[in-house]
């Protein structure tokens, strides 16, 4: 008789489809598991049926009130709690409800998976045992490698959701000082008309990701030093490098475990140094030759689906 895994999520918004949910299910079904999935949408009546069938549990990134999360004791030593961003922060950065809401569900899990050292940290401090890192990770056996070439324009591209474009504003005096033969391009669902004046804007699609990924010659991260920035996993770089692309970002959160300074890519603090950065990738084919190798080989090595899926599957099954 197969076992039952039930999946907790918010609804999935298009970009991150799947990420550290959908592509793990042949995984989990490959262990013996019938995989069922609910949202935080579902009504009280049907998240209880679905606790009381289900032999694991696996929640990721909801912070239930308190009356869902009396339900959850229902999945208590059965539970896996995994989040990938600062969620026990709130707008203004501290929020006692929100923490209060982290530590029960840190505390009431079974298993909490961490998708960066500073998460890990976080939910260390309710929790000491059974607190795992794992990466948010892709299938880069499905990302096509980009060929580098000499070809013009040198494009930069930045990927990305439209929650996530004000990080550009950080480097508007990179966007505003395009050199010679250099697109700035956006890939997003949408960009505001302010940013169109300095960006080629392409819309997103699924279908159409890895293609438009292949037209960067080099990919871009922007963060800030905030909490917000520490508690990203980085699946923009990760999809740079799985497409051979070198990347530039501030040194700063994970940016500093995926980029290897000067080996993958450039970690830059200010605007001088984007520019210098951008202008030595741009005159430099071989160098963005060797750095898209060593960035694919990171990407293969560190944030593959098929090294962590095998991983994450046993680790629940383990439970």
């Amino acid at each position: 008789m197969k076992k039952k895994l039930l999946f907790l999520t918010h609804p999935i918004p298009a970009l991150s489809y799947g990420y550290r949910i959908q592509q793990y299910f042949p995984y989990f079904e490959e262990k013996g598991y019938e995989v069922s999935h609910l949202t935080s949408r579902a009504s009280i009546s049907v998240l209880i049926r679905a606790l009381r069938g289900a032999d694991l549990v696996y929640v990721q990134r909801l912070l239930p009130s308190l009356l869902k999360q009396q339900l959850l004791k229902m999945a208590a030593g059965r539970m896996v709690f995994d989040f990938d961003d600062a969620i026990m922060y709130g707008s203004r950065k501290e929020s006692a409800t929100r923490r209060r809401r982290f530590a029960r569900m840190v505390r009431l899990a079974r298993a909490v998976f961490c998708g960066n050292q500073f998460l890990l940290d976080e939910a260390r401090k309710y929790k000491a045992e059974q607190v795992f890192y794992v990466p948010t990770v892709v299938e880069t056996r499905d990302y096509p490698v980009k060929e580098h070439v000499g070809a013009v324009p040198f494009v930069v591209g930045w990927l990305g959701s439209a929650a996530t474009l004000r990080y550009l504003a950080d480097i508007e005096g990179v966007l505003a000082s395009r050199p010679p033969d250099t697109v700035y391009r956006v890939v997003a669902d949408r960009v505001p008309e302010t940013l169109r004046r300095r960006v080629e804007f392409e819309r997103w699609s699924r279908e159409r990701e890895k293609d438009l990924l292949l037209g960067f010659d080099v990919g871009i991260m922007p963060v800030r030093d905030d909490i917000w920035s520490r508690g990203k996993c980085g699946l923009k770089l990760i999809q740079y490098a799985a497409s051979g692309l070198p990347a530039i970002s501030h040194p700063l959160g994970v940016a500093g475990e995926i980029i290897e300074e000067g080996e993958s890519g450039f970690l830059r603090e200010d605007t001088e140094g984007w520019r210098e950065a951008v202008r030595r990738l741009r005159d430099d084919v071989q160098l963005r030759k060797a750095m898209g190798r060593r960035a694919r080989a990171i990407a293969e090595e560190r944030y593959a689906l098929q090294v962590w899926g095998p991983r994450v599957a046993a680790m629940v099954d383990a439970l």
